[in-house]
């Protein structure tokens, strides 16, 4: 990695603190140092990422990306831009019988300028941004559990806020960045409240065998229960499964064995892509959507998941989390440029502010497509129009533009 300007940045006298080593802590150190900032990172070292997970990032964070060098970085033995699936086509459909299973609802085909989005394993976007962060000369990496955050540090005062470590030391910093998860634990030492909306809703993930190729095609469909999404994986005949249904639903699916889980694949989906079957175990995990009502508190910003955990079914978790990273990199700078101080509350309510538009779209288009869609036949007809309404050529050009990344004027 090359770092952008031609003069390091200054970080503050007290630094800037990095609390978390997953995709969204990764990218926020690697983005920082980019533009010449020394950065400290706390990560723990059984951080790993889940082998059955995937990430859909748009052209905006792929270009992110691109321009930080993850593309090109090792994700094992191969580079990562070749380890990830395009996604040329994204087919919405919902439950009402149709002649044909790729009969569609709504539908969005690759423009000139590229895929839709693409598809990529957790874990080798992880192995990438790792390597980078490893190979960097200005960033610190520090394994340590951060545990506490104070506004104010005991020697420094208003200058620094504190980071405390579970073995009890006191860290100044003159700006920390939580990307520590929905849990943070820094959100919540903080006091900074949240949102939560318990939907009773449960999210199945695996990676399938399709008996027929996918052909770079995103396929989500509208459940009573909640939506079904298959997604293309690098392979032409594997799939990444994110089901959400109903709680108690789940529970029984994840009991059955793998031949009755596929005869429920297939009863679902219609056999889309032919018949499904499991390719790699299946996992659970409740769908619990939440954000933060303000997400910055003296010296601390929310990142990711840490601000913003939104419903699964638009795959746009990450690419939010990397909204944060360019515009909060962008704030600094600006504040760097005119000697402003880069952790003061004036940097902070900026990109506060900057943030809430986007992450309020996004939040309020993925729960209310959520609930449109879900939870029985009685909201069918109600459904129907919906679907109707987001066919219409300017409500999919809009909703191309806010998923894509392109409607905040990144990219």
């Amino acid at each position: 990695m090359t770092v952008s300007c031609q003069h390091s940045r200054s970080s503050g006298k007290h630094g800037i603190h990095v609390v978390g080593g997953g995709l969204t802590g990764y990218a926020a150190a690697l983005a920082l140092a980019d533009h010449g900032y020394s950065v400290r990172l706390y990560h723990r070292d059984e951080e790993s990422a889940d082998p059955l997970r995937t990430t859909t990032i748009n052209p905006v964070a792929y270009g992110f990306l691109k321009s930080l060098g993850v593309m090109d970085a090792a994700a094992g033995d191969t580079p990562l831009a070749e380890t990830l699936a395009p996604i040329d086509r994204i087919l919405v459909t919902d439950d009402i019988p149709r002649e044909k299973p790729l009969d569609t609802v709504i539908n969005w085909d690759k423009p000139e300028t590229g895929p839709l989005a693409w598809v990529v394993r957790n874990h080798d976007l992880t192995m990438a941004l790792h390597a980078l962060v490893e190979a960097s000369p200005l960033i610190e990496c520090i394994a340590a559990r951060i545990t506490d955050y104070h506004p104010q540090h005991p020697d420094y005062g208003h200058a620094a806020a504190s980071l405390i470590t579970d073995q009890g030391e006191t860290i100044p910093a003159g700006l920390i960045l939580a990307a520590d998860g929905r849990n943070s634990a820094l959100r919540q030492a903080a006091s900074l409240r949240v949102i939560t909306r318990n939907l009773h809703q449960t999210a199945i993930v695996a990676i399938l065998s399709l008996d027929a190729p996918h052909q770079n095609m995103a396929w989500q469909k509208f459940l009573p229960g909640g939506p079904m999404a298959l997604m293309p994986m690098p392979e032409p005949q594997l799939a990444s499964l994110v089901w959400s249904m109903k709680t108690e639903d789940a529970a029984q699916l994840m009991e059955v064995d793998d031949d009755r889980f596929a005869m429920a694949l297939d009863d679902a989906s219609g056999k889309v892509f032919g018949g499904l079957r499991l390719a790699s175990p299946k996992q659970a995990f409740p769908i619990i959507p939440q954000h933060a009502v303000w997400p910055v508190a003296t010296r601390l910003a929310l990142l990711g998941d840490a601000g913003h955990a939104i419903n699964p079914l638009a795959g746009q978790g990450y690419n939010l989390a990397l909204g944060d990273i360019m515009t909060l990199r962008d704030v600094l700078n600006t504040a760097g440029d005119t000697g402003g101080d880069i952790g003061g509350a004036t940097v902070l309510k900026t990109y506060a502010r900057r943030r809430w538009p986007e992450v309020v779209m996004m939040t309020m288009a993925t729960d209310g497509l959520n609930m449109l869609f879900s939870f029985g036949k009685r909201r069918r007809r109600l459904a129907g129009m919906g679907m109707a309404v987001a066919n219409l050529p300017p409500i999919k050009a809009l909703a191309e533009k806010l998923a894509s990344g392109r409607m905040f004027n990144r990219g």
